[in-house]
């Protein structure tokens, strides 16, 4: 005859049972919020640029403010000197003429990725080259934006791998 366990050595039930045809107790459940509408509209704001040359890359900046299909603004170049600059928006096409002192200017077309990215050309005087831009959120965006990737001034600043 084999050994049979006695009570004290079966596993005790861990959740609360109920009588059968009692109802299951529910746990009341909130829905989950939605999020919140995206608040990014429009292009205002300081985008990051990126230029590619060749054999480098320029890090700079400009500051968009769009009025229905206007853009008005500032582009900070890689020593930190401001330019004005002017353009337009249709739908996903951006067109924008930085002055430069000299009398030249500079010409950026581009297509928006979304709200946070733009690819295009840059024409200048020396030809054409590709660049990127990217939004940044930032306040006081002169004070704090150096022209390095990542765009704030700090000790160290940053490398890119």
């Amino acid at each position: 005859m084999t050994p049979q366990p006695d009570s004290s050595m079966l596993p005790q039930p861990a959740a609360t049972l109920f009588p059968l045809g009692a109802p299951a107790k529910s746990t009341k459940s909130t829905p989950t919020p939605s999020p919140p509408p995206n608040s990014r509209k429009g292009l205002d704001g300081v985008w990051e640029v990126e230029i590619q040359h060749p054999m480098t890359t320029d890090y700079t900046h400009f500051q968009l403010k769009e009025q229905g299909a206007a853009l008005t603004g500032t582009y900070l170049d890689g020593k930190k000197k401001q330019y004005p600059l002017v353009g337009t928006v249709d739908g996903q096409d951006v067109r924008l003429i930085v002055s430069l002192p000299n009398g030249t200017t500079l010409l950026l077309e581009g297509k928006l990725d979304g709200t946070t990215d733009m690819v295009g050309m840059l024409t200048s005087a020396g030809g054409q080259l590709p660049f990127t831009a990217s939004y940044r959120a930032k306040e006081k965006w002169i004070e704090n934006v150096s022209p390095s990737p990542g765009g704030v001034s700090q000790p160290g600043g940053y490398t890119p791998p």
